[in-house]
């Protein structure tokens, strides 16, 4: 255990004492879990003193930014939320019709063939595209950086899609023919991707779904998950697809014939082992390697190099070929041997690794980095809780989706890498506030489509 991992203990069982069966729905309580699982239990490295007591000051400075942040008052951002209720009043919660789920799903069903139309044009071909996993790159370059950042963004937004059909079915009871259909195809979105947690983020969903009917109800929340047999089909389709990822992982799989094969013969604990052994301290072996390589054999990248990539990655690089590459690509360069961090030169490279925000903050220039990126993303943090706090228990579509968008935002600031934590968090919440926009002048007129 590192002494950050001691304090993200202490600071887990502060949240449950003052919160109590509260703080399942509290976004810090699952933040300081994950950093708890990745980078507060080690298994077989062994940290420096230096490098122990960097990561615990970088983690008692975000926690406590994030903290002070989410008591602030924030009056522009809920002000606008709050003015997106009143256009959106009609968006207030009541049960959906079975029509009206037909035509979610039939939203989560488009974006399941955009998915996969899009991915077998990028890759080559349908059985690429379904096979693509960790290990295949793209058979087409200069893909423009936003057609994946809208692609991602749709795909949170799908993920929405599952959380209204939840909540309306545990709140009022509906059939969940829908919520079954939708989950199905939007795990078979996800599963290509070969991540583990992107499919077990959507039970996540449907879960959270359900705490939050159960909070507002008053209900015991343990006897409405675990006595619920409408989650059976949900926890069934993760399961499966938990064993089948994690048969293939650290396998290059060809074609759909072999990942039939290799799914067919899945050794889980084989798997698991190997997953241990190559990724069980991974982040915080990237980690400690950020401490000890840079001020040292590497020289100290600019305080502002995650800085510059976060503000300018919404611009494609066909247009700026010299456009600032994210740490974790940097991060990739020096795990291969090399110290070559010119943008064009770090742009080849299609795959990026992560070192927390502590590891990562002192990349940018040391001790001043460190402090300054823990405050950055406990800023940033604390905002998205403070939207979660105040909107998660809304009555109205519009502002509980944002929270529910925020929430998942925040879960994506301990892990890293800094770029894909915000990209992946900020962009569908953008997303989601421009079709508000778009939308907002026909709901405003009364204009109805029947």
């Amino acid at each position: 255990m590192t002494f950050a991992g001691y304090f993200a203990i202490f600071f887990l069982l502060a949240i449950i004492f003052n919160k109590g069966f509260k703080s399942i729905i509290d976004p810090l309580f699952y933040m300081n879990v994950i950093f708890l699982f990745f980078f507060g239990i080690k298994q077989d490295l062994e940290l420096s003193e230096t490098s122990e007591l960097l990561l615990l000051l970088s983690f008692i400075i975000f926690v406590s930014t994030a903290y002070i942040t989410r008591k602030m008052r924030h009056k522009t951002i809920l002000g606008f939320i709050n003015n997106k209720n009143a256009v959106f009043h009609k968006f207030s919660i009541k049960p959906l019709k079975t029509k009206q789920q037909l035509y979610l799903f039939l939203v989560v069903l488009l974006y399941v063939i955009l998915d996969f139309s899009f991915n077998t044009w990028l890759y080559g071909s349908f059985d690429k595209a379904v096979t693509r996993f960790y290990y295949r790159q793209p058979e087409r370059e200069d893909i423009p950086s936003f057609l994946t950042i809208i692609l991602f963004s749709l795909y949170s937004l799908s993920s929405l899609i599952i959380f209204v059909l939840s909540y309306n079915n545990a709140r009022f009871k509906t059939n969940s023919l829908y919520l079954n259909l939708s989950f199905f195809a939007l795990a078979l979105a996800a599963f290509p991707r070969g991540t583990r947690g992107a499919i077990i983020s959507l039970l996540i969903i449907i879960i959270l779904a359900n705490i939050i009917v159960s909070i507002k109800n008053n209900k015991f929340i343990i006897k409405s998950l675990f006595f619920n047999i409408k989650l059976l089909f949900p926890a069934c389709i993760v399961l499966l697809s938990f064993l089948a990822l994690s048969s293939i992982r650290n396998k290059e799989i060809d074609n759909l014939e072999m990942l039939q094969n290799t799914i067919a013969e899945m050794d889980f604990s084989q798997s698991q082992k190997e997953y241990n052994s190559t990724e069980g301290d991974l982040l915080l072996i990237d980690y400690n390697k950020c401490i000890e390589t840079f001020g040292s054999s590497v020289d100290f990248l600019p305080l502002d190099y995650t800085l510059r990539a976060v503000l300018f990655n919404p611009i494609p690089r066909s247009l700026w070929k010299n456009k600032p590459v994210g740490f974790g690509v940097a991060l990739t360069e020096i795990k291969f041997g090399g110290q070559n961090f010119d943008y064009e030169h770090l742009a080849e490279y299609k795959w990026s690794n992560a070192a927390g925000i502590a590891g990562e903050g002192w990349a940018n220039e040391g001790i001043f980095g460190l402090i300054l990126y823990s405050l950055l993303m406990g800023l940033y943090a604390g905002i998205l809780i403070k939207v979660v706090d105040v909107f998660l228990l809304s009555d109205n579509y519009v502002s509980l989706l944002i929270a529910l968008l925020c929430f998942l935002a925040s879960l994506l600031t301990v892990r890293g890498d800094i770029l894909s934590g915000i990209t992946q968090g900020f962009y569908p919440i953008l997303f989601f506030i421009m079709i508000l926009f778009i939308v907002q002048p026909f709901v405003r007129y009364k204009f109805r489509i029947r």
